[in-house]
């Protein structure tokens, strides 16, 4: 749905991921009606492009949810963070939200990696975080899960991803990922 040049449905879900990071922040909570609200809005722009550009976004929105609820399932998102992600991927189209995905994953890194290093404890994070990849790395390994999480706000994370999208599409392009 985003082309080359930025649309005014990208303000739009940056203004709504910034209120989720400040309300994150602040209460720990990203609320429906925002979240919901994004996904109305950001639905109705693309079916103004047309019933593909529509269906698109449907299927970024559902596929998002689709993941999401496993990451939910498993505590590492909470459930406004999946749905605000939901929202702000469909509005950016394909292969758009895939940008998106990468920058706020990035961001989620980031944010993690500050979080750990504020509360003393980036050695037990990384050692975690090992512990959960082992599977990976040698066959027939069990992930261990980490005996004490750190939650994140993650709506930090969905607004970095939706400012450096932003930003790639505007005054930044040297950000956009070939894709």
């Amino acid at each position: 749905m985003v082309n080359s040049s930025i649309s005014a449905i990208v303000w739009i879900v940056l203004g709504a991921c910034i209120v989720a990071a400040f309300t994150d922040l602040r209460s720990r909570r990203v609320p429906n009606v925002l979240s919901f609200g994004l996904a109305v809005v950001v639905l109705g722009f693309a079916a103004t492009h047309g019933v593909v550009s529509f269906l698109i976004s449907i299927a970024i929105y559902l596929g998002v949810m689709f993941l999401g609820l496993f990451a939910f399932s498993a505590g590492w998102l909470g459930g406004g963070d999946v749905k605000l992600a939901a929202a702000a991927a469909a509005a950016f189209g394909y292969p758009g939200s895939l940008e998106f995905l990468i920058y706020m994953s990035l961001g989620g890194g980031l944010l993690a990696i500050a979080v750990a290093i504020a509360r003393g404890r980036l050695a037990t994070t990384v050692s975690g975080t090992l512990g959960v990849m082992r599977p990976l790395a040698y066959r027939g390994a069990v992930s261990v899960a980490p005996r004490d999480s750190i939650r994140l706000p993650y709506a930090c994370a969905i607004a970095f991803g939706a400012a450096v999208f932003a930003l790639a599409n505007s005054v930044a392009p040297f950000l956009r990922l070939p894709l």
